[in-house]
């Protein structure tokens, strides 16, 4: 039974004068704090959208509240930074800092600080008293390990958790080397593609029960590949839910919020000429049927390169310095303009440049409003050119890269979304869809996603390997090498 959404003020302790009174929480929030208390550290992998952040903030304003900690880090991308600063604004009244960033009081314009400003900042913020907040960059951690550490935080909050997947690499390193008594970690996808990569996130939750990642792999995770060196799966995988039962607090919107269902329609499209042309001779050239799925890392990558082009032809020839002839394009920016024609604002995703520019000169050709959204964009200014398209008085488009929109942002103030082309990874496409199916959406609009797919192409085996690719993710989280599936498709 779907539960009830409207906001409702539940009999609480009051956290005043530290989190607000006022603050709304929705049931599935009340019942995660509650069970969170009761960990030291956790994982909470809520779907995007239920509102992770305040659960955590409201956990350390209980602490807080109780006399047992005062400093808080959070550590977060780049562009997530500002959101964290607007979330403490409007619940809490904890004060906080921005690693490497001094504020102008006279005119509010921000300086970036040099390491030795940082380091002076830091120990400034280790002398102050009364409860307070360091907001930082997963990139800031590192170099600034030793100054970080002799604060001796209560409580760290790490935003999009999956960031510390790689167990090797310095980031990951120096994360788990960042001391706190209590460790929150957020993400709606803890793993991305293979089974091993939540083993940081363990390791820094319940360090005595994971000390070691060789430990972890040899315990739950099945080799194969070339020279079985690969990981092909998970073993032991009741013992490994038992753990994450322990540690890991999941709900999905379609278990908590009576969001309406979003509907996925599929759009096929033909390649014009030039696309079928160029596409034809690329796969007699790369015959990539005849690539061993279980071939070396190196030769899988170059694989990969060679799907993008595909995928980049199946956009507009356009992206490899061809004239823009796309079938594809074209229908979007019809359905685009009949979008806006209705009144509504329009959200679109594509994962490469040049699709996004020939979108940006058909779409200001047709007349339509377009804000963009790409690599070029300062990550400390996304979510502000994201409120410049929800505010804009008339209906218009937001032309987005996946890669730089898919995570944080809020754009409820589209219901329709395009997809001119996905990633390979099923937890980005769908947290990019979840920018606009989230909290704060109405209950009364659906979220229609529109995807477009050029028949007879790699796209179609692409989505068949990503249905099966989301199957995975039911059994653990997610799983498998999708490159080495799509190779296998081609062999069949």
């Amino acid at each position: 039974m779907t539960a009830v959404v409207t906001p409702v003020r539940r009999p609480r302790k009051s956290l005043e004068p530290w989190l607000f009174d006022s603050v709304k929480f929705y049931p599935h929030q009340v019942d995660g704090i509650r069970w969170l208390l009761r960990k030291r550290s956790f994982l909470l992998a809520d779907d995007m959208g239920l509102g992770k952040s305040l659960q955590a903030l409201t956990i350390f304003c209980a602490d807080v509240k109780e006399g047992l900690g005062e400093t808080l880090f959070i550590v977060c991308p780049v562009s997530l930074r500002a959101n964290w600063a607007d979330e403490l604004e409007k619940f809490t009244s904890l004060p906080y800092v921005m690693l490497g960033e001094e504020i102008n009081p006279l005119n509010g314009r921000s300086r970036n600080l040099s390491v030795e400003e940082r380091r002076l900042q830091i120990l400034n913020f280790a002398f102050q008293a009364g409860p307070r907040v360091m907001i930082m960059n997963y990139e800031q951690v590192k170099p600034h390990l030793p100054e970080l550490n002799a604060v001796r935080a209560w409580a760290a909050i790490f935003d999009e958790a999956h960031a510390i997947k790689g167990a090797t690499s310095q980031r990951t390193i120096a994360c788990l080397e960042l001391k706190a008594y209590r460790n929150m970690l957020l993400t709606g996808t803890p793993i991305l593609n293979q089974v091993n990569e939540i083993w940081p996130i363990l390791n820094k939750i319940a360090p005595n029960h994971f000390p070691n990642y060789s430990a972890f792999v040899n315990r739950y995770c099945v080799y194969g590949g070339f020279k079985n060196k690969s990981i092909a799966g998970v073993k032991n995988q009741k013992q490994l839910h038992a753990i994450l039962e322990e540690i890991m607090l999941r709900r999905l919107k379609s278990e908590t919020l009576d969001l309406p269902e979003v509907q996925i329609v599929q759009i096929s499209v033909e390649l014009s000429y030039t696309q079928r042309k160029l596409y034809d001779k690329l796969v007699e050239e790369e015959k990539l049927e005849n690539v061993d799925p279980n071939a070396s890392d190196e030769v899988i990558e170059n694989a990969l390169t060679r799907f993008l082009r595909l995928k980049q032809i199946c956009g507009t020839p356009a992206t490899l310095g061809f004239d823009d002839d796309s079938i594809k394009l074209d229908e979007v920016t019809n359905r685009a303009a009949e979008i806006l024609a209705n009144g509504q604002k329009l959200i679109v995703f594509t994962q490469f440049r040049g699709v996004l520019d020939s979108l940006r000169s058909r779409f200001q050709g047709a007349g339509l409003p377009v804000i963009e959204l790409h690599g070029d964009t300062p990550k400390a200014h996304r979510q502000e050119v994201v409120n410049r398209w929800t505010h804009y008085p008339d209906p218009a488009i937001i032309l987005c890269m996946i890669q730089v929109a898919g995570i944080g942002l809020n754009m409820t103030a589209a219901r329709t979304i395009f997809f001119v082309d996905k990633l390979f990874v099923p937890g980005l496409n769908q947290q990019a869809i979840d920018r606009s199916h989230r909290i704060g959406q109405s209950t009364t609009q659906p979220v229609t996603v529109y995807e477009f797919i050029a028949r007879g192409t790699i796209e179609h085996r692409i989505e068949q390997s990503l249905k099966f690719k989301v199957k995975l993710f039911k059994n653990v989280i997610e799983g498998v090498d999708v490159v080495r599936k799509l190779l296998q498709a081609l062999r069949e």
